[in-house]
């Protein structure tokens, strides 16, 4: 389904992302970001049903990794108004998103691409892995709102 995603040393760890967007305790998804500039960020996450806001009796559905795409990007916003005035944002639109089957288990690669950014919003394509295969993919349309 998609290309293979190679691991990198951690750069933020989880506190570092509680501090940066809204999602804390068992809400926030991601435990680390391991890459990151001006157009990409590489976040890792543990897909743990015994633990998971998320998870029903057959584990941690795959649509749930819509929302690890959607925390990668918050804190990949977050991470580029670091300088400047932070923005609200949420989740406006899905397309082109493919799924695998079965539930999420293990440890996540989460990598989201920046495709467009404007005042009112910012367009991402997103991947996210499982060990060795690619569990999700599309992209995420994030409309913002000036908190100025």
């Amino acid at each position: 389904m998609c290309g293979a995603i190679d691991r990198a040393d951690v750069m933020l760890n989880r506190a570092d992302i509680e501090a940066r967007v809204p999602h804390t305790g068992a809400m926030c998804l991601l435990d680390s970001v391991t890459q990151w500039d001006a157009n990409h960020i590489v976040c890792t996450g543990l897909a743990d049903s015994s633990l998971h806001a998320l998870a029903n009796a057959d584990g941690i559905p795959a649509v749930a990794a819509v929302e690890y795409a959607a925390q990668a990007t918050a804190v990949h916003g977050a991470l580029l108004d670091d300088a400047g005035t932070p923005q609200a944002g949420m989740l406006a639109k899905l397309s082109d998103v493919e799924l695998t089957r079965g539930p999420l288990v293990g440890g996540l690669t989460v990598r989201a691409d920046l495709l467009s950014r404007v005042p009112s919003g910012c367009m991402y394509e997103f991947t996210v892995h499982d060990a060795g295969c690619c569990r999700a993919r599309g992209r995420l349309l994030v409309a913002l709102q000036d908190v100025r």
